[in-house]
């Protein structure tokens, strides 16, 4: 009974792994590093939004937690986005997440395809 505690907190460790491990992020091109993104991942640090709008050579970002809007320079983002992009901020630097960009564009199309079926 004495060290429930310990069983707690094991349980408490085993979810952030697997939370960690589910954060699987390609910096691949991205001007951040491997270090950035592995104390991001430990301190729960990894904000993620989506790209709304391009107002000239700003970009409208929307953390996709909070529904916040942010305004950043384009110049300050990856190269080759565009709207409905998915980024994550890590460190002050965003990156394009790639795989969660397809998965939601999916996402959207199937939500789309069973409203109008």
């Amino acid at each position: 009974m004495q060290f429930d505690f310990l069983d707690k907190l094991h349980e408490i460790a085993k979810e952030v792994k697997n939370k960690v491990d589910e954060q699987n992020i390609n910096i691949e091109g991205s001007d951040i590093t491997q270090t950035e993104v592995d104390l991001a991942k430990k301190l729960n640090a990894i904000e993620e939004f989506s790209i709304d709008r391009f107002e000239d050579n700003i970009a409208v970002l929307e953390n996709r937690e909070s529904g916040k809007t942010v305004q950043v320079e384009r110049n300050k983002l990856p190269d080759n986005i565009k709207e409905g992009d998915i980024l994550k901020k890590i460190n002050g630097k965003y990156i394009l997440d790639e795989q969660k960009t397809i998965e939601e564009t999916n996402r959207i199309k199937d939500k789309m395809n069973n409203l109008w079926n």
